[in-house]
């Protein structure tokens, strides 16, 4: 097909206008879907951090343990088994404490949770995984609080995620995610 001068010209001119908004679409979408993604493993890691921590009450009251003070024994061998498990995993998805009894006691130990389910309790790896992600100041940047209201445990985190693009000045995305649960008696 054969294009004069003045309808090459105006191709090359509607190409140039539109392919660099198509482009930036593209990337302005591609952004948005990498804050879904971080936002859904952010929630993932506090909703898992938010029912283990809910079992703490249960385990602490309610289940004897070799490590605790006293003549206790096993009550039973369901109290063996749980004491046995306990033991051989790793602090960051059990507390032997009563940190929900405190007033912003669970704060340092739902981070502890929190770093054991985003990232096995590899705080270094924890923090690579949140700057990939784009959280800004990667965990000294998420704060979290812990409330205990009878038997309800709210856990809150706020952290920014920082968009790749920084358009005007509008990259930094201030995030709060809330998650609740009942205390296990």
């Amino acid at each position: 097909m054969y294009m004069n001068k003045s309808q090459r010209g105006s191709v090359t001119l509607e190409t140039s206008i539109i392919l660099p908004i198509f482009l930036l679409l593209f990337l302005f979408i591609y952004g948005l879907f990498a804050i879904v993604a971080a936002q859904n493993q952010m929630t993932h890691a506090l909703i898992q951090s938010t029912k283990s921590l809910s079992l703490d009450s249960y385990l602490t009251e309610n289940v004897e343990s070799l490590s605790e003070e006293g003549l206790n024994f096993w009550g039973g061998l369901e109290d063996m088994v749980i004491d046995i498990v306990r033991l051989n995993n790793d602090e960051n998805f059990s507390s032997r404490n009563n940190w929900y009894t405190s007033d912003g006691g669970g704060n340092q130990i739902a981070k502890e949770r929190f770093v054991g389910y985003l990232a096995g309790g590899d705080e270094n790896k924890a923090e690579e995984k949140l700057k990939g992600m784009g959280i800004v100041d990667g965990l000294e940047g998420i704060a979290f609080e812990t409330k205990v209201e009878g038997e309800v445990l709210t856990v809150t985190i706020k952290y920014k995620i920082q968009y790749w693009f920084d358009f005007m000045g509008m990259g930094e995305i201030p995030m709060e995610q809330t998650i609740k649960s009942r205390l296990w008696k």
